[in-house]
């Protein structure tokens, strides 16, 4: 259902997070990297990148500007704070911080989603009830988008 293209990800699938916090990634989601960065999410979910394309997306961040110079400021202290690097053991798990767990209600049933650049953490609830909501939108724009 999922494949890495690259330094794209792509699909979703149904894993479980074990009774010490720690989240096994599959092959197909592994590159080099031996260390993962965790950050808030925009939608409800967990942003897990590898450590190379996060150097990437602080890059990338730090050229963005908005006008409410309080809002990026918000935004960059957030993100930045939330922020946690972990390493995958040699059994290709990652933990998942205590805070995560309680800020997205994650329980033992969560979703990997493949989102271009990053993967997506999302409790099984959550993932179910925004794929619902997405699906709408999307009928409504498929005729706008030409791929």
């Amino acid at each position: 259902m999922s494949k890495t293209l690259g330094f794209i990800f792509t699909g979703f699938s149904y894993h479980t997070i074990d009774e010490k916090n720690r989240l096994f990634l599959p092959n197909k989601y592994r590159g080099s990297d031996k260390r993962y960065v965790l950050t808030c999410g925009v939608d409800n979910c967990i942003m897990i990148y590898s450590y190379n394309q996060w150097q990437r997306t602080v890059k990338k961040i730090e050229t963005i500007s908005i006008k409410n110079k309080t809002y990026q400021r918000a935004f960059l202290r957030n993100f930045f704070a939330e922020a946690e690097i972990v390493e995958i053991d040699i059994q290709g798990r990652i933990l998942i911080p205590k805070k995560f767990k309680e800020k997205y209600h994650l329980d033992n049933e969560v979703v990997l989603v493949g989102n271009k650049d990053k993967l997506e953490l999302w409790s099984k609830k959550e993932w179910k009830k925004y794929y619902k909501n997405t699906s709408r939108i999307i009928k409504r724009i498929k005729s706008q988008i030409d791929i």
